[in-house]
């Protein structure tokens, strides 16, 4: 028997728990977003912090993939609640609730992939509060509405791991018009002015959509020894993971499409900030699109207290 709908566990936390406010909240992000930038989308890393803090971000990102019929949204998270789980989880119950209905999961998809790479396995209890696919939902349903998705967290970085299960996806996704999204903050509790190094830096090397060259990156930057930093990117195992199946369906170009840290809004403590970028992958011209890198931080509006 398939596992039964998961409830939302942060609604009225990270995002409106009212439903007419959570829908007027997202219609008014993705109103304020970046214009499509590039072509259709394959995949997008977009944050996942409360919406006072990261939602234009990420409503930067879902506004690309507004205008593209998809069949299917791969969504990969990261843990930030099961400490003992180190792999990797396909959700295979029915669908996740929110404030705005049931988003139904794809349990074929789900099936076929947890076969197609023996790294997976179906624990649900990694899924029960992790907030890193949640947030994403109601974007989902407000860009795609409709569209079932594909739950997976991804809670080991091991590059490795991480290329195998990208590949393993881009086979299972293979003639689907499927969309893969990776959620991912980047630097932890670093100086504003720190947090602006390192996701440059971060994102740069995301959009070059060279795995070996962000983890390179990432072990420079920690080992650079700035106050406060706990981590480069929340979310690095899911980026891995997506990088690969972004290139092995075609993906050529990556295009940066804004950044900011909680720093960027007010009251954000600027001596310890969280980062957060949003980055598409199309099949455009090969390269890297890095000019939002040098546009100023996109903020919203003011933040009242809420998770980072």
């Amino acid at each position: 028997m398939r596992q039964p709908v998961r409830p939302p566990a942060v609604a009225g936390s990270f995002y409106p728990q009212e439903p007419r406010r959570l829908a007027a909240e997202v219609k008014a992000l993705l109103e304020q977003a970046r214009p499509p930038r590039g072509g259709r989308p394959i995949a997008l890393v977009v944050p996942h912090a409360g919406f006072a803090f990261s939602g234009l971000i990420a409503a930067d990102a879902w506004r690309q993939a507004q205008g593209h019929g998809y069949d299917l949204v791969a969504l990969l998270g990261t843990n930030h609640v099961a400490g003992f789980f180190t792999g990797i989880s396909v959700f295979l119950g029915s669908g996740f609730r929110t404030p705005l209905g049931v988003v139904q999961v794809d349990g074929q998809t789900a099936s076929i992939l947890l076969a197609a790479d023996h790294d997976c396995s179906s624990d649900p209890v990694p899924h029960e509060r992790e907030h890193s696919i949640e947030v994403q939902l109601p974007f989902v349903q407000t860009v795609l509405p409709g569209v079932p998705i594909l739950p997976v967290i991804v809670s080991d970085e091991d590059p490795h791991l991480c290329a195998r299960l990208g590949v393993a996806l881009a086979n299972v996704l293979a003639g689907r018009r499927a969309l893969i999204v990776a959620s991912s903050d980047l630097s932890h509790f670093p100086s504003y002015e720190d947090a602006v190094a390192v996701d440059r830096a971060v994102l740069t090397a995301i959009a070059r959509l060279d795995p070996d060259d962000l983890c390179e990156v990432i072990v420079r930057e920690q080992g650079a020894r700035r106050r406060g930093l706990d981590t480069c990117a929340c979310g690095l195992a899911p980026v891995l993971a997506a990088l690969a199946a972004a290139r092995t369906l075609g993906a050529t170009r990556g295009m940066v499409l804004s950044h900011a840290s909680s720093g960027d809004t007010p009251p954000g403590d600027r001596a310890r900030v969280v980062g957060y970028g949003a980055v598409l992958f199309t099949a455009g011209e090969p390269g890297a699109d890095l000019a939002a890198l040098d546009e100023p931080a996109h903020v919203l509006h003011p933040a009242p207290p809420s998770r980072r």
